[in-house]
């Protein structure tokens, strides 16, 4: 569990494309995306740059939410969104995708060779390891599923691993499985809702 759960806020890490801009239709529902999932009382993490990235920022900020950056050192001269509250640097590719295993869950939206990247790592940790749950949002990432089971080694226990939502997805459905994944994780025997999170040393 990482130190933002500790505080009994849990961390839920979102990956996509740097690509998409404002105007783009994902770019409006990864806002939406943003915004519900803050709205339920999460930590939001990014990593810190444009498109999906910012977008979902972008919603978390609207509603209040706290947002986390990991952004890359070696990317020079590349700032992280103004919507970031919080910036983690990471020294390369490799340090960052290490660092999003502190979130407590993990969800893919639109994106593409590096969303995919990061996407396969988080998969294969769940192989592996105690991993952080995987929630994958859009057509593409349900085609995919769908090749690694035809044409990968694989068997049913690795695609069970996998949530796997289609385009269109209301945001509203997208954070109600997050809140199943979440109170799974946590071992709460229920969904997460905002109550669970622990009292700040103000509030006690």
């Amino acid at each position: 569990m990482n130190a933002s759960a500790k505080a009994g806020v849990p961390i839920v890490g979102v990956y996509g494309s740097a690509r998409l801009p404002e105007t783009n239709e994902h770019y409006q529902y990864a806002v939406e995306v943003g915004r519900a999932l803050a709205g339920e009382g999460f930590t939001v993490a990014t990593g810190g740059y444009a498109g999906v990235m910012e977008a979902v920022s972008k919603g978390a900020r609207e509603v209040g939410g706290e947002v986390i950056g990991y952004t890359v050192t070696s990317w020079d001269g590349l700032p992280a969104n103004r919507y970031v509250t919080e910036e983690r640097d990471s020294a390369d590719l490799f340090d960052r995708l290490r660092l999003f295993s502190e979130a407590d869950l993990l969800i893919g939206l639109d994106g593409g060779i590096g969303t995919l990247a990061e996407i396969a790592v988080a998969w294969n940790l769940l192989q592996v390891s105690d991993a952080r749950p995987l929630l994958l949002v859009g057509d593409a990432w349900v085609e995919l599923v769908d090749l690694v089971r035809r044409r990968l080694v694989v068997g049913p226990e690795d695609l069970a691993v996998v949530r796997v939502l289609p385009s269109g997805t209301p945001a509203s459905m997208v954070l109600a499985e997050a809140r199943l994944l979440m109170g799974a994780r946590l071992g709460l025997g229920a969904p997460w809702e905002a109550s669970h999170a622990a009292p700040s040393p103000a509030e006690r």
